[in-house]
């Protein structure tokens, strides 16, 4: 396994956040056009449930989110390089907020991690790698 390097990680982050943006400007038009239903607070509740779905059925399907694909990565089981289990993509999801918190610091982590591990990776017991048909020139 080819460890993916930080630079497509980043970029596949952003082309990710290009989708999310979309999704969550679409689903506050449709809030609008239903009257401000629901309410400001509950409709960004809603639209983070959907996206945490919309993710963890990305990871769970097919081993990565549109962004992550479109740069020839995919996430697996640090230990077997396998397919992560449903629980640990869910503790995965969850560490986004870990590695957030302390001023992106668990983003960064994998500057220098030897197996270039984010915190929400290691809490998930994930590693991002090169998808193998990719890193074949294939």
């Amino acid at each position: 396994m080819e460890l993916a390097r930080i630079g497509p990680r980043a970029l596949a982050m952003l082309l990710d956040g290009l989708w999310i943006a979309a999704l969550v400007m679409a689903l506050r038009v449709v809030s609008l056009a239903v009257g401000d239903w629901p309410p400001p607070a509950a409709a960004d509740l809603l639209a983070e449930v959907i996206i945490g779905l919309l993710v963890l059925t990305f990871w769970a399907e097919r081993g990565a989110t549109p962004g992550k694909r479109a740069m020839g990565l995919m996430i697996v089981d640090a230990r077997t390089g396998g397919r992560p289990s449903f629980a640990r993509l869910v503790l995965r999801y969850v560490g986004y907020l870990v590695s957030a918190l302390p001023l992106l610091l668990g983003f960064f982590w994998a500057l220098w991690d030897p197996r270039r591990q984010c915190w929400h990776d290691k809490l998930g017991g994930t590693v991002v790698v090169v998808r193998p048909s990719t890193a074949a020139g294939g």
